[in-house]
C-alpha cells in the first residue's frame, strides 16, 4: 500500500497497479477488436440488404381483409396442398387489415391460397385458388356464423 501526500490526515489512499492486459496496449487491443467488429457487422449488413433485394425483388400483392365476424382469426398463405402455410398476421374481429404478400408466398403460376383460423375456434377454412398478378388486389371477407363457421367467407380480386 502505498501513501499519496494528497490523501486527508488519517485516511490511507490505496493506489492500484494497471491490470495485464488494461494498458496502453489492452486499449490498442480493444479499439482494434471494436474495428474488425463494425467492419464484419457492416459487411454481414450490406450482405443482407443484397439478398433481400435478390429475393425481395418479386412482386407482391395487396391483400384486405375484412373480418366480419366476433373472433379474431389468422391468416396464412399457403404454397402448396396440405402444407401448413405462412402466416400473414392476424385480423381481429370487426376490423379491416391490409397485408402484402410476397411472391414467394404464391402457389405456382401465381395462385393464392389463403387459409383462415378462427382464433379461440376449431373453425379452419381454406379459400380456392386465386390467380393474382403485378397491381392485383385481392380481397377476403371473413364471414363468421354460429360457433366460429368460416365456410360462408368470400375471396376475389377487387376492381
Amino acid at each position: 500500500m502505498t501513501m499519496t501526500p494528497t490523501a486527508p490526515a488519517g485516511v490511507p489512499r490505496v493506489r492500484r497497479q494497471p491490470r495485464r492486459g488494461r494498458s496502453l496496449g489492452g486499449a490498442l487491443s480493444n479499439a482494434w477488436c471494436r474495428g474488425v467488429l463494425s467492419a464484419a457487422l457492416s459487411v454481414g449488413a450490406l450482405s443482407a440488404c443484397a439478398l433481400g433485394k435478390a429475393t425481395g425483388a418479386g412482386m407482391t400483392v395487396m391483400l384486405i381483409v375484412e373480418n366480419r365476424g366476433y373472433h379474431d382469426v389468422n391468416v396464412y398463405a399457403v404454397r402448396s396442398e396440405g402444407a401448413r402455410g405462412t402466416r400473414l398476421g392476424t385480423v381481429i374481429g370487426n376490423t379491416t387489415t391490409t397485408f402484402r404478400v410476397r411472391e414467394n408466398d404464391l402457389q405456382p403460376g401465381g395462385i393464392m391460397v389463403l387459409q383462415v383460423r378462427a382464433i379461440g375456434g376449431r373453425s379452419t377454412w381454406t379459400t380456392p385458388g386465386l390467380l393474382v398478378g403485378v397491381g392485383s388486389i385481392a380481397k377476403l371477407d371473413v364471414v363468421a356464423t354460429g360457433t366460429t363457421d368460416l365456410s360462408q367467407s368470400q375471396f376475389y380480386l377487387q376492381q
